[in-house]
């Protein structure tokens, strides 16, 4: 008897909590990936512009930080795409380096917190009959990318691709059905393979 659609839907239904926990491995790995990414892009603009001190250049830095401080903190963040990564698994000598970064995103970027990074100043001038001021905000920031994260996030990522492989292994043990081993790198075609168009009205 010839495998049918009908087969292929069973064996599926049959093995959606495996195959959905796999669905969240490939989320957070692509979220790693980005990270490398971002990091990657972090320093050629540091580089390109080292003798310049334009708030643009400032700009281009703090952007990136932001989209990588937001993105590593979703890792820890519970929601319904992804599994949480639990901050028991990293490496004693790279948790320095996640504390920083998640008190980046918990009290600069996501919230507006009491960060030392980051400050709002006002310098009062009391007279007689009224008050003059003058507002002051700052902030700083690495000049580029952070080399103490570049470990963590090749830490992170070395370790989701090691679970991709172990999920797909234990699909090929217990369903009946080789699922086999490849490179989990996700290429532009795959990450980009769907748009849409947003309108409003």
């Amino acid at each position: 008897m010839s495998f049918t659609e009908q087969n292929a839907k069973e064996y599926i239904d049959k093995n959606i909590n495996h195959i959905n926990r796999l669905r969240h491995t490939i989320i957070n790995l692509a979220s790693a990936q980005h990270i490398l990414l971002y990091m990657k892009r972090l320093q050629e603009v540091s580089k390109e512009a080292r003798l310049s001190a334009d708030i643009n250049r400032t700009m281009d830095i703090e952007a990136f930080v932001s989209v990588i401080v937001m993105s590593y903190g979703r890792f820890f963040t519970e929601s319904k795409g992804a599994s949480v990564f639990k901050k028991k698994l990293i490496p004693a000598h790279l948790i320095k380096a996640h504390n920083e970064i998640i008190s980046l995103r918990n009290e600069r970027y996501a919230h507006h917190g009491a960060h030392d990074t980051v400050a709002a100043e006002i310098e009062l001038f009391v007279m007689e009959n009224e008050v003059q001021f003058k507002i002051h905000w700052w902030a700083s920031t690495y000049d580029g990318a952070a080399p103490h994260w570049q470990e963590l996030f090749e830490w992170m990522h070395n370790y989701l691709k090691e679970s991709f492989h172990k999920q797909v292994d234990f699909l090929s043990r217990t369903t009946g059905k080789h699922w086999p081993r490849f490179d989990p790198h996700l290429t532009l075609e795959q990450v980009y393979t769907r748009s849409c168009n947003l309108t409003t009205g």
